[in-house]
């Protein structure tokens, strides 16, 4: 996954109290939602001032975007790292979707803070950049490892991908409108994980995707 995996940043290396005030506003941002969440209640919540808040990110965007860049980075390090220790492509694409499906609350804290970036994307050209980056690393991941897996479908790589990546964060949507999120969360695993491999079972009978 040479490609993809060059365009995360790596994890090691931040100030820890930085990374601390980035897990605390992810937090909050989800708790809250982005627009409610202020650099005063971060910093209430770390137990800091505000100019301490603002000596590691300059405005509440800065916050914002680094924060969302630092959890986007950890989500596609987590598929890389499942997916390298699994071999076989059905146990490759079994070890991606249980790196996605990670539990509950967490998915919920994940997509109910990413819907609202991408709603803030079409009013806000650095929300739209980060959101492309990511798109572009998480549609990257899925075409290497259908590469590396040999799955068919070979002239239409990038578009199983898109594919793939619709179906993962489709099932998500519904799975939020769940008025039981917790209980229903398996079953929607499962048929995510139903889904891909039979969408990649059925592509590998033809040379392109149907158009």
């Amino acid at each position: 996954m040479t490609r993809a995996v060059d365009a995360i940043p790596a994890a090691e290396g931040l100030p820890e109290k930085k990374v601390e005030l980035m897990r605390i506003a992810y937090r909050l941002m989800a708790q809250k939602g982005m627009h409610r969440t202020t650099l005063q209640d971060v910093a209430e919540a770390a137990g800091l001032s505000k100019a301490t808040v603002v000596y590691y990110f300059r405005t509440k965007e800065d916050l914002v975007l680094t924060t969302m860049r630092w959890v986007l980075g950890r989500v596609a390090w987590r598929i890389v790292d499942a997916t390298a220790a699994a071999a076989g492509r059905e146990e490759k694409f079994r070890a991606m979707i249980g790196a996605i499906f990670v539990e509950p609350q967490r998915n919920r804290d994940f997509y109910v803070v990413y819907s609202e970036l991408i709603g803030h994307t079409s009013r806000n050209g650095r929300f739209a950049e980060l959101n492309a980056w990511f798109r572009d690393i998480m549609t990257g991941q899925y075409a290497q490892l259908i590469r590396d897996t040999n799955g068919a479908v070979t002239n239409d790589v990038e578009q199983a991908a898109m594919v793939v990546r619709a179906l993962i964060d489709g099932l998500f949507l519904q799975w939020l409108e769940e008025e039981d999120w917790v209980a229903t969360h398996p079953a929607y695993r499962e048929l995510c994980e139903r889904s891909i491999l039979k969408f990649l079972e059925l592509s590998s009978g033809s040379a392109t995707l149907p158009r």
